[in-house]
Formats: structure tokens, C-alpha cells, sequence
């Protein structure tokens, strides 16, 4: 298994879904220091870039940094192993931490929070895959090691959004979730009624500071309707 599963059409069709969410929740980016963790072939980079971000690039696998590294020359890149690193403060301050697609595939996701939280300043962006219920509970689940998008340690997690929004607010002190989700199949619109499917996602924010922002709210929502993306 290579590369090449980051650029099969789900993937690319995913990460159009995402990105044009988040540019749709109309959250202060502009011109931050950025820490992209788990950032696979480094394809969401240039989402902050375009916004004059200080982005500093980082994946738990050294071939993922070694592929952006010759792809992107002039890009920060890191080597990060969330469920291994317990003190990041050597990497700095920053503004944004972006977490897309990257807490589901870890096995020591509080651990990782809760360190991500000491080296930030205003706020955390997270996508992930979640467990359906209301249960404050994190369940974890066998991934393929080898699989360059998937756990380094072969063993990922799905947390409840209950979970999440607890964990964000007692690390970051705020937790929001998104009223939208990005339009593609994976992400869940109603809650109370999910349909049948292999994984529910879902978008949220951890803030050291309370938001003001119509798009995102501090409760967790039944229905949170997928939005059109905008060619």
C-alpha cells in the first residue's frame, strides 16, 4: 500500500468536502501560526498558505514528511508521533492547530488533546471519525500499520461526540461543533436517525477563548445538515 491512497477520488472528493466547510464557518484564520498534525501528503497546507499562514507541516511517518518535503521544498516539515510525544513545547506557540482527519487514528487521543492544548494559543480545528451515541466514552478499533493513512501503531479510536466536546473543553476550556457538515456521505446530518453506514464524522473546535460565531455552537445538535459546495 503507497501513496496513492491519499489521491483515489473518495479521498480528493473528502478533502474538497472538508475544506470547503471549513471555509465556510467563517472563523478567524488569516496570517496565523499554524501546526497541521497528521497531515498525510500535506494536500490541506495550502488551504492556510492561501490565507498567509506560518504553517509548520507534520505526519507520524517519516515517508509521508520525506513526500511533502521533495514535493513542497519550500514547506516547514516535522516528523510527530501523537501517541508517543508528551512535551511539544520545543516546536513553539501556535495560533491554529489543524487536526483533520487525524485523532481516529490514533490510541492515546486524550493524551494527544490534552498535549496539543499546552502549545496553543487560540484554538484547535478538528475533523474526525466518531462512535454514534451520547455516552461520554472513546472505543478504539484495528487499523492496517502498513496503510500509509492510517495508524502508525495499527490501533485507531472512535470517541463519542460527547467525548470530544468534554475532552475539548477541559483542555482548551471551550468546545464547539459545527451546525454544518461538509457534503459527503461520511459526515452524519441527523443524529437522532443515522443512517446505516461504516463511519459517521464530524466537525469541531476547541477554543481558548469563547466564540462568537453563528456557524458553530456549544451544544452538541441532532441535525446538523451537510452543506453545498460552492464550485
Amino acid at each position: 500500500i503507497g501513496h496513492e491512497v491519499f489521491f483515489t477520488p473518495e479521498a480528493i472528493a473528502i478533502n474538497k468536502a472538508r475544506l470547503a466547510h471549513l471555509a465556510s464557518l467563517d472563523l478567524d484564520l488569516q496570517e496565523k501560526k499554524v501546526l497541521e498534525v497528521g497531515g498525510g501528503m500535506g494536500l490541506h497546507t495550502d488551504f492556510f498558505e492561501k490565507l498567509g499562514c506560518n504553517v509548520l507541516f507534520t505526519d507520524a511517518r517519516a515517508d509521508n514528511v520525506n513526500y511533502v518535503k521533495a514535493r513542497y521544498p519550500r514547506r516547514k516539515t516535522d516528523i510527530l508521533n501523537l501517541d508517543i510525544e508528551s512535551d511539544l513545547r520545543g516546536l513553539g506557540m501556535f495560533d491554529v492547530i489543524y487536526c483533520y482527519g487525524t485523532l481516529y487514528h490514533l490510541s492515546k487521543p486524550e493524551k494527544a488533546l490534552k498535549t496539543l492544548a499546552k502549545i496553543c494559543r487560540e484554538k484547535i480545528l478538528i475533523e474526525t471519525c466518531v462512535a454514534l451515541g451520547n455516552e461520554d466514552e472513546v472505543y478504539f478499533v484495528e487499523e492496517l500499520s502498513e496503510n500509509p493513512n492510517q495508524s502508525i501503531r495499527g490501533v485507531g479510536c472512535r470517541p463519542t461526540r460527547t467525548w470530544v466536546m468534554k475532552r475539548l473543553k477541559e483542555y482548551f476550556g471551550y468546545a464547539y461543533t459545527a451546525i454544518t457538515q461538509p457534503r459527503y456521505p461520511d459526515f452524519e446530518s441527523d443524529w437522532a436517525n443515522p443512517k446505516p453506514q461504516k463511519l459517521y464524522r464530524a466537525i469541531f473546535i476547541g477554543s481558548k477563548q469563547p466564540l462568537l460565531n453563528s456557524k458553530l455552537s456549544d451544544v452538541l445538535l441532532d441535525k446538523t445538515p451537510q452543506i453545498r459546495i460552492k464550485e
